[in-house]
């Protein structure tokens, strides 16, 4: 054996021996992991460019997602929506009016948390939308599948920061 094919052998068994995993565990973890962020990515690109394709790689057919508004409750937004052709409706309608470069992006996510336990996983981030001046908190529950991940349950916990750039707490009549 010459004195590279040595140091090809001992690179390969330092590597082997640095590996976390003979069975790509951890390695499988970390894809695991940068395939949700990139699902909860997918997520607010699709909303903010309204493409279904988009979003319909994101949501299994019978995923629930809820919308919900907390503190000043401006928005009045409490929803609650089953199935991807509901949640597809309920976004297209809400989101609709919003056309071309001018509107995008609205939704900015940070601090992604996952957390993984087989093939289900739970996705946890902050949400900054610059046209409500408000955000929240997303938990997407995902789940694998044949297709990759997918989310099965998603809950926005939604919150305006400036509530009385929208007119609330609403002005009291005059006397």
């Amino acid at each position: 054996m010459t004195i590279r094919g040595s140091s090809i052998v001992v690179a390969c068994l330092v590597v082997a021996c640095v590996s976390p995993s003979t069975d790509g565990g951890e390695a499988r973890a970390t894809a695991d992991r940068l395939a949700l962020i990139e699902l909860a990515n997918r997520y607010a690109w699709g909303i903010d460019t309204l493409d279904r394709s988009t979003l319909s790689s994101v949501f299994t057919e019978d995923a629930v997602a809820e919308y919900i508004e907390v503190g000043s409750n401006v928005l009045g937004m409490n929803e609650r929506l089953e199935g991807f052709a509901a949640i597809w409706v309920w976004l297209s309608a809400g989101l609709g009016d919003r056309q071309g470069h001018e509107a995008l992006p609205m939704h900015y996510l940070t601090n992604h948390m996952v957390e993984l336990e087989g093939a289900q996983a739970r996705i946890r981030c902050f949400q900054h939308n610059r046209s409500l001046a408000g955000g929240g908190v997303y938990t997407m529950d995902a789940v694998r599948t044949d297709q990759g991940w997918r989310v099965e349950r998603l809950r926005l916990e939604e919150q305006i920061w400036k509530p009385e750039v929208y007119g609330y707490p609403p002005e009291e009549p005059a006397d």
